[in-house]
């Protein structure tokens, strides 16, 4: 699967390598860095998307347990223009590679 940010394509079987990969390259550095940061900020819109309380922010387990909801992941997917499969990608990874969120 290929998402998009911008300029940056990335592709999920390359990002998954990278994880992986101990040592990595200036490049794949560079892009694992860039898809962290578009990742949370993915996971921020995914999360305030289905959230009616924006300022109390919901754990990543509530965050699935509401998009298991297909009226919820149809809206999500309709307001950020981005498939099912992405949404539930980028909740995987945040909840597997990023420390920051709970």
């Amino acid at each position: 699967m290929q998402l998009t940010d911008g300029t940056w394509t990335y592709d999920t079987d390359v990002i998954n390598a990278a994880v992986i990969n101990e040592y990595r390259d200036w490049y794949e550095r560079d892009m694992l860095n860039a898809f962290t940061r578009y990742a949370y900020y993915r996971y921020k819109q995914i999360r305030d998307c289905i959230n009616g309380r924006k300022c109390k922010h919901m754990t990543i387990d509530k965050v699935r347990e509401q998009l298991k909801s297909t009226d919820k992941l149809q809206f999500t997917c309709e307001l950020l223009s981005i498939s099912a499969e992405e949404i539930w990608y980028i909740i995987d990874f945040a909840d597997q590679h990023l420390k920051y969120v709970k």
